[in-house]
């Protein structure tokens, strides 16, 4: 098992994983013409990297990016023609939100004294 330290984005607080967990669930709702996706995939992928490498601004800065390309931050008319996430991006954001959601366990070498052993 990893200990907290080698484990990606452990220097992020919360509300950080919390914020950016419900984000990337959202984009799984976005509705949008074809072409505009280039740039959530985008945002997504510098998400998962600044997250792998737990850089705490990187992943602060994504979520920002991806919170001003949201379809809902603006009323827009639906266009029949705009389509759901491709599928691509789809598993990318589903593999990204299991990861961020994913409980911090420590390591039982690091359990205290008091971890019911006797």
């Amino acid at each position: 098992m990893q200990s907290r330290a080698d484990s990606p984005g452990t220097d992020m607080d919360a509300a950080l994983r919390t914020r950016a967990g419900v984000l990337l669930g959202d984009v799984l709702t976005w509705r949008l013409p074809t072409t505009a996706w280039e740039r959530p995939a985008a945002a997504v992928e510098a998400l998962g990297r600044a997250y792998a490498a737990g850089d705490a601004l990187g992943v602060r800065a994504a979520v920002s990016r991806l919170e001003v390309l949201s379809p809902h931050r603006v009323e827009r008319i639906a266009d029949p023609a705009d389509t759901p996430p491709p599928q691509p991006l789809e598993e990318q954001v589903t593999a990204l939100v299991h990861l961020i959601g994913e409980p911090d366990r420590a390591p039982t070498a690091e359990a205290g004294p008091d971890d019911g052993r006797r």
